[in-house]
């Protein structure tokens, strides 16, 4: 592969994902065989990209049009997802999730550790939904008062929530009651 001097920060590109990052990314191509880092893509997916940031060998792009959906893609059942910092997967069939997984613990075995172990496959949890029990909410000062939730990804800006999938409606609940007594007193 050689460098793609000709690409640079707001062109378009036409990529299929292929695999992921660590981090959940969504990684893909470009004709010249330059890497593109692009968050919210599910492996499988044909993508229009914008690019946002080019370096020497790779790139991150944004999802400007989906131009062939994955079989792993699945509608998000979190209105806050892409907004919220607190979620990465829930654009992904439970089961594209688990194959993720499992590619990141053989991925750190085989290049990181230097170890050729085979991965057991991964058990899924029978929970999908509010299984967490610790959760630790951001609070802030909004336009209606005292609200909890979590960042915009990579960033201090507070993305109010009424409810979160993953934790328990107790602890949602809890939440909205601190926040009400915040603004009554």
């Amino acid at each position: 592969m050689g460098e793609s001097m000709s690409l640079k920060k707001n062109d378009l590109c036409t990529i299929t994902i292929h695999g992921y990052t660590a981090e959940g990314m969504g990684v893909g191509r470009t004709d010249d065989g330059m890497a593109v880092f692009v968050p919210g893509a599910a492996r499988g997916d044909k993508l229009e990209v914008l690019l946002v940031k080019v370096l020497k060998n790779y790139a991150f792009g944004k999802i400007q049009t989906l131009l062939e959906p994955s079989p792993h893609r699945v509608e998000a059942d979190c209105p806050h997802f892409g907004k919220c910092g607190g979620c990465d997967f829930r654009h992904l069939s439970y089961e594209e999730e688990l194959w993720l997984k499992a590619r990141r613990v053989h991925d750190a075995m085989t290049r990181i550790g230097g170890f050729d172990l085979p991965v057991p496959e991964i058990t899924g949890s029978p929970e999908i939904l509010r299984y967490r029990n610790k959760g630790q909410f951001s609070v802030g000062r909004e336009e209606n008062g005292v609200a909890f939730g979590f960042y915009r990804s990579r960033s201090h800006q507070l993305i109010p929530l009424s409810d979160c999938k993953l934790q328990s409606e107790e602890s949602c609940a809890l939440a909205a009651a601190v926040c009400r007594w915040a603004d009554e007193h």
